[in-house]
């Protein structure tokens, strides 16, 4: 009986590190999709950066009282870094996606029924990479070939005008994250805060057609930090959610 008992006792105490090894095994298994979610945040956000320094300067972009004579030949003169930019920032945008609808699905796991909040992210994501892909479109014909300066004018103010709606549902994607952070705390509440102060920054970007020349117009800075907000939150988020606790 004795040795019956002992035998037991030496088989159970070498499948421990059996067990150990097997629930390291998963547990790595189940990082792995969150780290290929964290490297599309990443790889956009490395996107996001190239296009902008070969993309010519935003700030010398005609304002939105410029003639259609000098957006044409704005468009023309500096087409190719204008028509490259555009390609990266659409790679960049299609990347988000993943990252987003990763990062979806990541939250809603760690969120309450209805799971509401991670629902209005996702909805959020998809509305403003949809507004941003649309405005590239009217940039891209204008580069694309020479334009008369009755089209060239509206299609600057379309491409303008989409990017500067895309705040709204930029504002909702990135609250409804911050909101949800904060309840859960299962990725560092920093970023929630970041995000926040990014959505209020995009409700502003969507004013910017409220006067001319002034600090909440097309012609501001604003449209530079802004957006810089947001490209800053993808970059935290990825790096949070790369370090996440894969048991959380």
């Amino acid at each position: 009986m004795a040795a019956q008992t002992g035998i037991g006792a030496l088989e159970r105490s070498r499948s421990v590190p059996v067990r150990i090894r097997r629930l390291g095994a998963n547990l790595a298994s189940a990082s792995r999709p969150t780290r290929l979610i964290a490297l599309a945040g990443l790889a956009s956000f490395d996107l996001i950066v190239v296009a902008i320094f070969v993309a010519p300067p935003l700030w010398n972009a005609p304002g939105t009282m410029a003639s259609g004579s000098r957006v044409a030949a704005y468009a023309q003169h500096d087409g190719g870094r204008i028509i490259a930019s555009l390609l990266l920032y659409s790679l960049a945008m299609g990347m988000f996606l993943c990252f987003a609808a990763g990062l979806s699905a990541w939250l809603r796991d760690r969120e309450r029924p209805p799971h509401a909040l991670s629902t209005i992210f996702a909805l959020g994501a998809v509305a403003l990479a949809v507004l941003v892909m649309a405005a590239f479109v009217p940039a891209y014909m204008l580069s694309y070939r020479a334009q008369p300066a009755t089209i060239a004018g509206p299609l600057a103010d379309l491409t303008f005008g989409l990017l500067a709606l895309s705040g709204i549902p930029t504002a909702v994607c990135l609250g409804a994250y911050a909101a949800l952070v904060m309840r859960s705390r299962c990725l560092p509440t920093w970023t929630a805060l970041l995000a926040a102060g990014g959505a209020l920054a995009h409700v502003l970007i969507a004013a910017s057609f409220v006067s001319h020349g002034a600090f909440l117009s097309l012609e501001s800075l604003v449209v530079v930090w802004v957006p810089a907000t947001f490209f800053a939150w993808i970059a935290a988020a990825s790096a949070a959610l790369l370090r996440a606790d894969p048991s959380t």
